[in-house]
């Protein structure tokens, strides 16, 4: 059997933070599917310019921008699968991750405009994850975002055990201030109080297997029907990045 790539994606700006460790508990969950490798990448510590829509991208190919944005690019590419997390910032995404983000979708676009192509069909499983200080902090606006990105990318998109509260992606809580709203500060400085969270590690353990599982379907699929399937199904990661 054809074995299937999944990227775990961490936006946090803090290395080895609360959500990397959300992130690898989903990563558990993918690697205990059959035929399935992951990756961890995460975003701390780099550098992404953000977009200026200047288009130089259309009339090259690749962004004008020249920093840690074209590894990312590269590894988003080659996943056949992708599990995103970020924390709540301003109830949105971090600065840097957002920069990102932005840069991915629109060189991607500029880059098959230049080349008279149409959109890739990336049909990447993804599932999201999101980190707040408060069990009511922001998440759902996370998630919705995330759940809204991997859309505009063409992915597809998976929740994992409705049952538990999954129903669009994983929702946790990190203890930065008690249920009664108060600021609790050694949680803050924690890098690991996600994981006292029992119910969203269960659930991004969970959502870890279907994305790996409903990666594997979709990748036979593609792999049954190849003849069938127009070209922007299939793609390199050197058509984005100039190589």
């Amino acid at each position: 059997m054809q074995e299937v790539r999944i990227l775990g994606i961490v936006g946090s700006p803090r290395k080895n933070g609360n959500t990397a460790k959300l992130v690898e508990k989903a990563l558990e969950g993918a690697i205990s599917v059959a035929d399935v490798k992951t990756e961890l990448y995460e975003m701390a510590g780099k550098k992404y310019h953000h977009c200026m829509a200047c288009h130089k991208c259309k009339e090259t190919g690749t962004c004008v921008f020249k920093d840690d944005f074209q590894d990312f690019v590269r590894r988003y590419i080659e996943a056949d699968g992708i599990i995103i997390g970020a924390p709540v910032y301003h109830m949105a995404v971090p600065a840097s991750m957002k920069a990102a983000i932005d840069r991915l979708s629109n060189s991607i676009m500029n880059n098959v405009i230049m080349r008279g192509k149409k959109m890739p069909a990336f049909n990447k499983v993804c599932g999201v994850l999101a980190v707040g200080g408060h069990p009511h902090g922001g998440q759902e606006f996370v998630l919705s975002f995330l759940v809204n990105s991997s859309l505009l990318m063409n992915g597809v998109v998976v929740s994992g055990d409705t049952l538990l509260g999954d129903y669009i992606g994983t929702a946790a809580y990190t203890g930065l201030t008690s249920p009664e709203g108060l600021v609790q500060k050694e949680p803050a400085k924690s890098k690991n109080t996600v994981l006292n969270d029992k119910r969203a590690i269960t659930c991004a353990i969970e959502l870890g297997k279907r994305v790996a599982q409903t990666t594997r379907i979709v990748r036979a699929g593609m792999s049954a029907l190849e003849r069938e399937l127009p070209s922007e199904y299939f793609y390199t990661s050197d058509e984005f990045l100039g190589s």
